[in-house]
């Protein structure tokens, strides 16, 4: 219910594609919802395809699984801030399943890092302020 809140929520307010992060999940688990029902770019999404289809360029997509992690979980703003601008990322997902994922204080951080555009009882989406 509360993702379905968001994922309205983003259909209805955000323009264009700009790049969202949200939690990634190994194959066949239910990660990249937002985007799987916004359409909108994420920052590692179902990696199966790059992998099987790029083989020689494979560890990249390990590198943005690993990225994702560490924007998540790192207590060091100017480390989060470097890598949400790598990507480009426009909005940041957090719900039930990035605090399930991603265990820790990191999550705080965005409360001063983004503005919260968008928040119910149990995820909230922040836009960038980083750029």
């Amino acid at each position: 219910k509360w993702d379905q809140e968001a994922i309205k929520w983003v259909h209805d307010s955000v323009k264009g594609s700009p790049v969202i992060l949200e939690a990634h999940l190994g194959q066949y688990h239910w990660g990249s919802r937002v985007s799987v029902y916004t359409g909108l770019p994420t920052v590692i999404g179902w990696p199966w395809h790059q992998i099987q289809q790029r083989t020689d360029y494979s560890y990249l997509v390990d590198e943005r699984v690993d990225d994702v992690r560490e924007i998540y979980e790192t207590t060091y703003d100017e480390r989060a801030l470097e890598l949400l601008r790598k990507y480009r990322v426009q909005y940041v997902v957090v719900g039930d399943l990035e605090r399930i994922t991603y265990a820790g204080a990191g999550l705080s951080k965005f409360e001063k890092l983004g503005k919260k555009v968008f928040e119910n009882r149990r995820t909230a989406i922040y836009k960038d302020d980083w750029h």
